[in-house]
């Protein structure tokens, strides 16, 4: 089984390729590893590998979690006698409602012979401790820069956006390939943030955080402008060992590599700090007001 067109994560795909070889295999596997490394993609072809065409369980577009009559569905039709080996895929397996995760739990404890259950979940903590203990883990890693950036040129990205993406995108190809539509957008969000860093001037950042009226939104963008800022010293730090920044400035680099690592270090730490408390459904314009005032 080639699993093609999957970037990455050779020990899982290794796993996967001898449990098809092997033909032993256990009634669930939890796919477990950050969000766009991949993780669906695999589980389908790991399904296809077994000769099967697998049901995917997934949330629905106008709905914020799988809901149990999703899953009560599926459960209906593994009460069906079968012949054949059935494979079903619990996409976002973690966005499973209280009561979804329960009716799955029953599945788990007795599951009905010739059905595989792949869970997939990018926040596997989520997930009842009881549906953990009955998966067996196979977990999927961040990609590395420049797999993604081989990945977005063979899509005709330029190198520098393409590079620039991939910092961004902390290992994930899916992040990155969304990127692609709006990357100048991106970098001309990145330049202005810089400037207005480097100029003290905070306050129009703030305030256009604060007219958008979509909370969602608000707190994207804000994740958005905090995780570029983020980037921006990570590569001032290792500018100071001769890499080339593909997001931050020569100005923005030259500025704060007036500062020692540990102070560095210390602001990259509040970024992240800053956007997990907007992540906690913190004020977003408090929050990232705090954030600025501490560059």
């Amino acid at each position: 089984m080639s699993f093609e067109g999957v970037l990455g994560n050779p020990a899982a795909i290794d796993r996967l390729r001898g449990l098809i070889a092997g033909g032993r295999l256990a009634h669930a596997y939890l796919f477990a590893g950050p969000e766009g490394v991949g993780k669906r993609l695999v589980a389908i072809s790991f399904a296809k590998g077994l000769g099967v065409e697998p049901l995917v369980v997934e949330r629905l577009e106008d709905k914020h979690e799988v809901l149990i009559a999703q899953v009560r569905e599926v459960i209906r039709e593994l009460g069906f006698a079968s012949k054949d080996r059935r494979v079903v895929i619990f996409d976002d397996a973690d966005r499973m409602s209280e009561e979804a995760m329960n009716a799955l739990l029953k599945t788990l404890e007795e599951p009905p012979d010739g059905t595989l259950l792949l869970l997939v979940s990018s926040a596997p903590q989520r997930l009842l401790p009881t549906i953990r203990s009955r998966c067996q883990t196979i977990f999927f890693h961040p990609l590395d820069d420049e797999s993604i950036v081989r990945f977005l040129q063979g899509r005709m990205l330029e190198g520098p956006s393409a590079r620039m993406a991939a910092v961004l995108a902390c290992g994930s190809v899916g992040t990155a390939t969304a990127m692609i539509p709006e990357i100048e957008e991106i970098l001309t969000l990145a330049r202005e943030l810089q400037e207005r860093v480097l100029a003290g001037e905070l306050n129009p950042i703030v305030e256009a955080l604060g007219k958008i009226r979509d909370t969602e939104k608000a707190r994207a963008q804000a994740r958005r402008e905090l995780r570029i800022l983020l980037h921006c010293l990570r590569e001032t730090l290792l500018a100071k060992s001769g890499r080339a920044a593909a997001l931050a400035t020569k100005e923005f680099v030259e500025r704060m590599s007036g500062l020692d690592d540990d102070e560095i270090l210390e602001k990259i730490e509040s970024l992240i700090d800053h956007e997990r408390a907007i992540d906690l459904n913190a004020n977003v314009s408090l929050a990232v007001e705090d954030a600025l005032l501490r560059l």
